[in-house]
């Protein structure tokens, strides 16, 4: 075990944490955490983690709690829901009112200009597949840096990817329960079948009940953005922002003839698309000096 892998394992242990922890490390790696000043968008990581082990200066959180309340109120829920510490993003008068750690309830889409200039780093991990409105989500985040800071994001799975459906848990009538990592749903089905055709698919595993909640999930959730690779490619380009670094995450692993046989399915389907096996996306956005 590496150096790195047995900080890794530490870390989890001793703040309960899972992905969150290499994904930081790899952001302090990236772009830097210690001493800054940092805006997380998409999630609430503990204080004691970004403060005390990341060393950052300032750890401002937006989370959606409208996420949480949708899955809470349809049984769905996955996690534990944040608590907001801070109330409404809309509601900040300034960021010298927030301390040096705070949750606050909203969107990225909704920063106030109370927290202009603020931030030095946006951290963002398994978040960007959920916003919805991306050039106005990054005209924001351009808007919340001081010049010459950066975006670090490391999300998945997006919808090109072969399982971007996003399943919640669902358990249906004979106690079947399916989820993320058991989906009834065919790699790639949801961008190979409209909804109908999926439901008729779904009805062959499951009861009518459950093929209707997965078929709501998949494809009217307000909770995911249904971007492809290409799309966010072409958002960070339009962006005010420099792309200082984009890779393409997480692979899937097959044989070549059946990635061969799905990529020309895939492509046949979707025109000007080529990226589908990838799962994720990690990017450094940067923000000019002046």
């Amino acid at each position: 075990m590496t150096m790195d892998a047995d900080r890794i394992k530490a870390l989890q242990t001793a703040f309960g944490l899972t992905y969150h922890v290499s994904y930081a490390l790899n952001a302090e790696a990236l772009v830097g955490l210690k001493g800054k000043d940092v805006l997380e968008v998409g999630g609430s990581l503990p204080s004691k983690f970004v403060l005390n082990a990341l060393e950052a200066r300032r750890w401002i959180s937006i989370e959606e709690m409208d996420y949480w309340r949708e899955s809470t109120a349809t049984g769905h829920q996955q996690g534990t829901p944040p608590q907001a510490s801070a109330g409404l993003l809309t509601a900040v008068r300034g960021i010298d009112t927030l301390g040096s750690h705070a949750v606050l309830d909203g969107r990225i889409e909704r920063l106030p200009p109370s927290l202009h200039g603020c931030f030095d780093v946006i951290f963002s991990i398994a978040a960007f597949e959920h916003i919805d409105r991306m050039p106005l989500a990054l005209d924001l985040m351009f808007q919340a840096l001081r010049p010459g800071g950066a975006i670090f994001t490391m999300y998945s799975p997006i919808w090109s990817a072969h399982d971007g459906h996003h399943l919640p848990t669902i358990v249906d009538t004979h106690g079947n329960q399916f989820d993320f990592g058991n989906s009834p749903i065919p790699r790639w089905g949801h961008l190979t079948m409209r909804p109908p055709e999926l439901y008729r698919y779904l009805l062959k595993h499951t009861d009518a009940k459950a093929a209707g909640e997965i078929i709501y999930y998949v494809y009217q959730s307000p909770h995911i953005n249904r971007l492809f690779t290409e799309d966010y490619i072409n958002f960070f380009q339009k962006s005010p922002f420099t792309v200082e670094k984009l890779h393409l995450t997480f692979p899937l692993q097959e044989s070549s003839e059946f990635i061969a046989k799905a990529q020309g399915a895939l492509e046949n389907l979707h025109p000007g698309r080529k990226h589908f096996l990838n799962n994720g996306i990690l990017a450094v956005l940067r923000k000019p000096e002046s």
